[in-house]
């Protein structure tokens, strides 16, 4: 046989008709069934049951994060609070001689008396120690 006719043979076996069961497509031979069904009903379970996985994972990430940064800022406001106690402890061993110093300021400095001879300041009265009023307002 020479390569045409083997061209040629190949195809006819190829055009030629398969056989088959004699019918069409039809409804029950598309679908999936019930092995496609299981097959989709397990993943939907899986892909719930990750979805809540991953949410509670996140919401413990998150609840770590924020017990970080509050012990983070109670760390920061304790040495604060120390390095100012250091910095008072050494501004107070330096007093004049009369052991008497004036009330200081928030920046460690003393404050210089007013023309009055007293340095507190009259406020007006924050509203805890006066009696309930019945203005309903």
């Amino acid at each position: 046989m020479s390569g045409a006719e083997s061209v040629l043979t190949l195809g006819e076996l190829v055009a030629a008709p398969s056989p088959s069961d004699g019918g069409g497509f039809d409804s029950v031979t598309v679908s999936p069934g019930l092995p496609g069904f299981f097959a989709m009903f397990v993943l939907a379970v899986a892909v719930v049951l990750l979805a809540i996985d991953m949410t509670r994972r996140t919401r413990r990430v998150q609840a770590r994060a924020r017990v970080q940064e509050r012990m983070e800022a109670e760390e920061r406001e304790r040495s604060d609070h120390a390095h100012d106690a250091a910095n008072e402890g050494t501004a107070g061993s330096a007093a004049p001689e009369g052991g008497a110093t004036g009330p200081r300021a928030p920046d460690g400095t003393e404050e210089a008396p007013d023309a009055a001879g007293s340095s507190e300041v009259d406020e007006a009265p924050s509203g805890e120690d006066t009696p309930p009023t019945d203005d309903p307002r």
